[in-house]
Parts: structure tokens; C-alpha cells; sequence
């Protein structure tokens, strides 16, 4: 399954499901403190809920809210190391009882794997290309068959490990 992202690399965006139907809204409302960002489902009737909400801290931690709970990103997250600062994942616990593993750096695009001995890819993200090495595409997260199930939680937690990927990567540049 591929979601795709309406405006290049930008997970703050619509997202689109491979037959064009708009699946997912991600809007994040310009402010210069507290800024947040809404996660919302569209069904196949054009109705919208919300899926998840994220209230972005600077030097707190950030804020999830989903399924009528919050919680801090310090808690819904445990962070490993790998080679330093450069790779990092954030394993999390989905609603299924199973935990995942995000992988990514700045240099890398974000993948998600079962943190178990499988180690099974789940979903991965790939940036737009403008055609000159390849056919034009826009972004986008690609869902494996091991994680459809929890498609809500994969996009809700991909938003988040996405802009610390990218804030690390302008922090490096």
C-alpha cells in the first residue's frame, strides 16, 4: 500500500491512497509558539475525524494525543543509539500490543521494523523525485502487508520521527 503525500516531502500535507482518494489530512497551523499538529482520517462517505493530534515542545517533550489518551513523546518513545548521534531509532508500542522500531538518520529515509528477532520491514518512506535520474513521483510511505492494521498509528508516529529527522538534519547543516 502506498500513501502518498500531496506536496513533495512534506508530511504536513494530504495524504493519498494509490486509487487518488485523499485517506489522511496532516495540518500543522503556522504559530510562533505552540504549534500543533492535526492527524485526521477521511472516510469513503468524505467525513473526517481525528486520528491524533501532536503538540510540539521545543524543550519538553512533545505531546500525543490519540485514541482519548496524551501522552509525552519521552514516554510513547524509547530512544536507542546507534554510531552516536547520527542514527537513532524510537521503538513504540502499537495499539496491536507489538512493539516497532523506526530507524532513520539524517542522511537516511525513515523505515519502520517489528522490534523483534524477525526484524520484518513494516513501512518505508521515500522523498519525490523531480524526473532527472528517474520518473517524477511525488513522496511517499509505503505499508507493508505486517503493518496495514495499524496504518492509523504508523502514520501518526512516521509525522513525528519525520521532523526529528529533518530538524537534525538542518541542525547538521
Amino acid at each position: 500500500m502506498k500513501l502518498s503525500f500531496t506536496t513533495g516531502d512534506d508530511p504536513r500535507n494530504n495524504i493519498l491512497q494509490e486509487d487518488g482518494r485523499t485517506v489522511y489530512k496532516i495540518v500543522t497551523p503556522w504559530a510562533m509558539i505552540g504549534r500543533n499538529t492535526t492527524i485526521s482520517k477521511i472516510g469513503d462517505d468524505g467525513s473526517t475525524r481525528t486520528v491524533a493530534e501532536i503538540e510540539w515542545h521545543s524543550i519538553a517533550s512533545s505531546i500525543l494525543k490519540f485514541g482519548g489518551e496524551e501522552v509525552s513523546t519521552s514516554d510513547y518513545f524509547r530512544s536507542t543509539m546507534l554510531s552516536g548521534i547520527i542514527n537513532s531509532n524510537r521503538i513504540f508500542t502499537a495499539p496491536n500490543g507489538r512493539e516497532y522500531k523506526w530507524r532513520f538518520s539524517q542522511s537516511s529515509k525513515s523505515k519502520l521494523y517489528t522490534n523483534d528477532d524477525s526484524d520484518t520491514l513494516v513501512a518505508s518512506f521515500h522523498g519525490s523525485s523531480i524526473g532527472i535520474l528517474s520518473s517524477p513521483r511525488d513522496a511517499y510511505l509505503e505499508i507493508f502487508s505486517e503493518g496495514r492494521h495499524i496504518k492509523d498509528a504508523i502514520v501518526m508516529t512516521f509525522v513525528y520521527v519525520e521532523k526529528l529527522r529533518r530538524d537534525r538534519r538542518r541542525a547538521a547543516q
